[in-house]
């Protein structure tokens, strides 16, 4: 009863009210087939099963204000279709927003906000996949997409340069908690990002940073006359910075992309959710540093665009030492066809293989080796 009074209310707005608001979105899904082996054991079972890519619907508006500024904003949703792995939905979770934008001068925006690293610089990751699909997708690599609640800039494109700001504070990002570091948690600092764009005839440029306040933890010990006393633990900043390059023109797309992270989430999987005793019952990131490429090379034969990823994360450092047996290597092939300037279906296979570390005495901990396939269909509105 409340959705038909919604739906007869909405018909009975003024047309002009309307007339700034535009629906869009995309719904796009596949079937999924992956199996994982350890290089010590058989292996596992295939999993397969429908998988979201990504679904997302949303709102959007503006009112011209007039000496070119206007209002706008909008509100962005994510669509799990079949409520995949157990997730709900929830409104407004994407980028939700409202400010003032100026041709001459840029944007100014509030709300919940994608980092500089997620809004623009996923070029080299080329596919479609689910969320926990690491092996068909750069997921590994682009792991550092985020949003956070704040305000941002925009500027205006400048001879192909633009740039974008965003300060998320700290009670946004901690709820509010003020009542020590141990309660609000690692991670509960200042969050800031920064985007450099640069693009001309078909080759682009993309600079990606965030400065991450308290996002780790590195372990010290205490040592009095050669005796071990106790342990304690300081909080780190950490930072991402993600360089990508590329030309996409011509019928070719070449994506090359460079990514450091400290004292964040890491490629290694251990690092991100590591039990840490004597500071409380939480789990946090310990002091650590990677590094990660990936090149994906494409060429549209028409309606068809095949194309191939190889990405590479190189061993990480754990409270500043080299553990050996973090890095991984992925392999990407597929191809996407065009059914319509709006519908796309895709077709893909990806091989990981990512190291398991290392104990302080040498012991290796072996690989895992996850073959993935995957086949779906995208549609934009």
């Amino acid at each position: 009863m409340k959705k038909t009074l919604i739906a007869l209310a909405l018909t009975t707005l003024p047309v002009a009210a309307m007339a700034e608001v535009a629906l869009y979105g995309q719904i796009k899904a596949g079937y999924e087939v992956n199996s994982t082996k350890h290089t010590d054991y058989s292996r596992g079972p295939y999993l397969n099963g429908i998988s979201d890519y990504g679904s997302r619907i949303g709102l959007k508006g503006s009112e011209d204000l007039g000496n070119g500024l206007k209002a706008i904003w909008q509100v962005e949703s994510r669509i799990h279709l079949g409520n995949s792995n157990g997730k709900g939905d929830s409104w407004a979770n994407r980028d939700s927003f409202i400010g003032l934008q100026h041709e001459k001068f840029g944007t100014v925006v509030a709300g919940r906000l994608s980092n500089a690293i997620n809004e623009n610089m996923d070029d080299v990751d080329a596919w479609q996949y689910g969320d926990d699909s690491d092996a068909l997708g750069l997921n590994k690599f682009t792991r550092t997409d985020a949003r956070y609640v704040g305000i941002g800039y925009k500027s205006p494109e400048w001879a192909g340069f633009k740039f974008t700001v965003l300060y998320s504070p700290r009670d946004n990002v901690n709820n509010g908690n003020r009542e020590g570091e141990y309660s609000a948690g690692w991670g509960a600092g200042d969050k800031y990002s920064l985007g450099l764009n640069y693009k001309n005839s078909g080759f682009y440029v993309k600079y990606g940073f965030d400065y991450l306040k308290n996002s780790a933890e590195r372990e010290y010990e205490i040592w009095e006359n050669g005796n071990y006393v106790d342990d304690y633990y300081e909080q780190k900043d950490g930072q991402v910075h993600r360089l990508e390059a590329g030309y996409d023109a011509n019928n070719w797309f070449v994506g090359l992309g460079y990514q450091f992270t400290k004292n964040t989430s890491s490629h290694f999987r251990w690092i991100n959710k590591n039990p840490v005793g004597g500071v409380g019952d939480h789990s946090v990131v310990v002091d650590n540093q990677g590094q990660e490429a990936a090149l994906t090379v494409g060429y549209h034969f028409g309606n068809i665009f095949p194309k191939i990823s190889y990405a590479h994360g190189f061993d990480v450092k754990i409270d500043g030492s080299k553990v050996h047996n973090t890095k991984y290597d992925q392999v990407v092939l597929g191809a996407d066809y065009s059914l319509s300037k709006r519908t796309t279906a895709n077709v893909q296979a990806g091989w990981l293989r990512e190291g398991l570390g290392e104990d302080d005495d040498g012991y290796n901990y072996g690989k895992l080796k996850t073959t993935a396939f995957g086949v779906g269909l995208k549609h934009v509105f």
